[in-house]
């Protein structure tokens, strides 16, 4: 049952940044204080998954750019859950999510124009990898 609401709550928050090129706080804070609340009765070393994206995004925010608060609000939930499969899981979530946004930058910046490219959404990346981590591991 859980893992049907966590995959809805990601395709919602996929199909919105799709949408509006954000995800909403409004979304993403409740999940992840529901998902991290639920980690800290079943398992609470997972909620360092979601620490550990939202840590890596914020760093990545701060030096680079190119990741909006929204993608760390949304990496402290979808971390804790991809944790709960395991910190295997984890990485290559918070790897992949990473190389799908390069790849479909790449691939906008080559059909659309280098601007374009700049405004991808970070969310659906992430729930493409999450998915993955999740069907692999």
């Amino acid at each position: 049952m859980g893992i049907f609401v966590v995959a809805t709550w990601c395709v919602v928050l996929s199909a919105i940044d799709l949408k509006i090129r954000r995800l909403p706080d409004a979304l993403t804070l409740p999940g992840a204080a529901l998902i991290n609340l639920w980690a800290l009765f079943v398992s609470p070393s997972w909620i360092m998954g979601g620490v550990m994206w939202a840590g890596v995004y914020l760093l990545t925010a701060v030096m680079l750019g190119g990741i909006g608060g929204g993608d760390i609000k949304f990496a402290l939930g979808l971390g804790t859950a991809v944790a709960s499969v395991g910190f295997d899981a984890l990485l290559v979530a918070i790897v992949g999510s990473s190389l799908i946004s390069v790849l479909l930058c790449g691939i906008l910046a080559t059909v659309k124009g280098v601007k374009y490219a700049k405004i991808i959404p970070h969310g659906p990346s992430m729930v493409i990898a999450s998915a993955c981590s999740f069907v692999a591991f």
